[in-house]
């Protein structure tokens, strides 16, 4: 881990939603009155807070404008989509053709199901798919259908299978150069275009700003953060992240149903 300068300060928060400031699976859970105060000191201060989150843009809007967010970004669908929440319209968005993706998926996981994030406004499943998010239209298609235009993520779940096993075939079938691909805590396969992460999402943002990587301060506690906590100046992971998330942070903070993203915020802005 890095040495934290005494001087630094973030000109820039980016902040996980699911596990970070509200606890897994409730994604229209309210965020705790200590997170949602301690980034309404981040705001006060004149510095952004982004959200950079694997949720769709209907299912973070909620969650942001809890939070106190507004009139900036958001970095969702695992950095393929950014979108400005005050305008209501999409700033950057990143394509790719899943239909290879989908028939090598589906060749190997017989009983897999899929959905398809086209735009930020829904879904399109193949029946049979059961819904983690919350917000937005649902399309029940077959598989061609689902697959026929570029999309910023598809998504695999394979009903009964674990992490693991997913990530042994996902590993198997999908190649880094056409896609990039990441796991939920329920096996819950997203597969986008290739290089895309919560990074470079967060990076077309701070662009828009103007400012360096080097003054983000990023907190998180999944593996889709791992490419985020490289890029900023600093990164923190929550206490109940897994260990190979841990080890790519700068430090660790408490669980979430702790608060720990408001006492880390707490430190630049008390």
């Amino acid at each position: 881990m890095r040495r934290l300068d005494p001087d630094w300060r973030p000109k820039l928060v980016a902040l996980d939603l699911d596990g970070t400031v509200v606890p897994y699976g409730r994604a229209g859970t309210r965020p705790s009155l200590a997170v949602a105060a301690a980034v309404g000191r981040v705001i006060d201060a004149g510095v952004p807070v982004v959200v950079a989150t694997g949720r769709a843009v209907p299912d973070a809007v909620d969650t942001a404008v809890a939070l106190g967010i507004h009139g900036v970004e958001l970095v969702c669908t695992n950095g393929a989509v950014v979108y400005d929440a005050e305008t209501a319209m999409v700033t950057h968005q990143v394509s790719v053709d899943v239909a290879p993706a989908a028939a090598a998926l589906a060749a190997r996981i017989p009983e897999a199901v899929f959905a398809a994030e086209r735009d930020p406004h829904g879904f399109l499943t193949t029946d049979g798919f059961h819904r983690e998010f919350t917000v937005g239209k649902q399309e029940v298609v077959d598989l061609a259908t689902l697959v026929s235009s570029p999309v910023v993520r598809l998504v695999c779940v394979a009903p009964g299978w674990d992490v693991d096993r997913m990530a042994a075939v996902a590993s198997e079938v999908l190649d880094p150069a056409e896609y990039s691909w990441d796991l939920g805590y329920s096996a819950w396969l997203d597969v986008q275009a290739p290089g895309i992460s919560k990074a470079t999402g967060t990076a077309m943002v701070c662009a828009d700003l103007g400012i360096d990587a080097a003054d983000v301060l990023a907190i998180g506690d999944g593996t889709n953060d791992i490419e985020l906590f490289k890029w900023v100046g600093w990164a923190v992971a929550m206490g109940q992240a897994l260990e190979v998330v841990q080890s790519f942070a700068d430090e660790v903070t408490d669980p979430v149903e702790l608060d720990g993203c408001a006492t880390v915020l707490g430190r630049w802005f008390p």
